[in-house]
């Protein structure tokens, strides 16, 4: 707006003057200002104006096309073309700005497919980790993914982000990481632990929220790591946090992980069925769960089972 004003400013001035100049010659002329005089001085200056608003708004217009343009790449809308069709500098900065804002959605589509093909690798690499946990205990193998799929499916049904589901699924994959040094005969006892025994078997938390702490893609995911068996009331570990000073991950995570190791078979527990292990649940509503992660994981499991008695089509 202020180049606008700034050109129209300089073209009126440029063609007052000479108006002006012709003005003063035409009175000096007939040796004073007659209406036919005043009338042209007017209409000249008129013309003067408007070629002016004229030249204004097609230098200020183009230019703030390009810079709509820009503001939509700053906020990574690559591709955004302009519309400037002007055969001159500014036109050739437009031409130049489009094919600068193409190259960008491409190279953004490239590096989205890099990404997405890095973090497959990465949550590959993860599930190889997993699976070196469970193969420490038959009585476990595939619980780590089947904690980390509801841990997404409660996220979801929760209405988290994308982002957060994923954090979801890298941190139930993992919660167990820290049992991957814990002796084989702790994780298989099926006597009750001793004191020792007890404290060995708590320090996994907390021990595999250190081995993922120098993993930057796993910072969102290590909460749930070290704080999937602190409990809604407080009387968890290994912080002994309480309430909505839990974070959310390690809550859901937690939730999942008890509802997966009450439908396995343990060395010290049978397996109980989804409606047992329903009245379980509510329970621990309350005291060691979030009850609003309770109350999504109850929908997500009378869904999956509604989604089982369908009849198929």
């Amino acid at each position: 707006m202020r180049l606008s004003r700034a050109l129209l400013l300089l073209v009126l001035l440029a063609s007052a003057a000479p108006i002006g100049l012709l003005g003063l010659m035409v009175v000096r002329s007939r040796g004073g200002i007659d209406g036919a005089a005043t009338a042209a001085v007017i209409l000249s200056l008129g013309l003067a104006a408007l070629a002016a608003e004229l030249l204004a708004r097609s230098v200020t217009r183009p230019i703030a096309e390009c810079v709509r343009g820009a503001l939509e790449i700053a906020r990574g809308r690559f591709g955004r073309q302009v519309s400037v069709r002007t055969h001159n500098e500014i036109g050739d900065l437009a031409y130049t700005f489009n094919h600068m804002s193409r190259e960008l959605a491409s190279y953004d589509v490239e590096n989205r497919r890099l990404i997405e093909a890095l973090e497959r690798g990465y949550l590959d690499t993860i599930r190889s980790l997993a699976s070196a946990i469970d193969a420490k205990d038959p009585y476990t193998r595939g619980h780590s993914q089947r904690v980390a799929d509801l841990a997404v499916e409660i996220g979801r049904e929760m209405g988290l982000s994308p982002e957060a589901q994923k954090s979801l699924e890298y941190g139930g994959v993992l919660h167990d990481i820290g049992k991957i040094g814990m002796p084989d005969a702790i994780l298989a006892k099926s006597e009750p632990l001793t004191a020792r025994e007890r404290d060995l078997a708590r320090s996994h938390p907390r021990v595999g929220a250190e081995i993922v702490s120098g993993v930057a893609f796993l910072s969102a995911a290590a909460p749930a790591i070290r704080n999937h068996h602190e409990r809604w009331d407080g009387t968890g570990y290994p912080d002994g946090l309480s309430g909505e000073a839990i974070p959310l991950v390690a809550r859901i995570v937690n939730a999942a992980d008890t509802w997966d190791a009450c439908t396995s078979t343990r060395p010290y527990q049978k397996a109980f069925n989804p409606e047992e292990v329903l009245a379980i649940m509510a329970t621990l509503r309350g005291t060691q769960l979030d009850p609003a992660v309770h109350d999504a994981l109850v929908r997500v499991i009378r869904g999956r089972s509604s989604a089982r008695s369908a009849p198929a089509a």
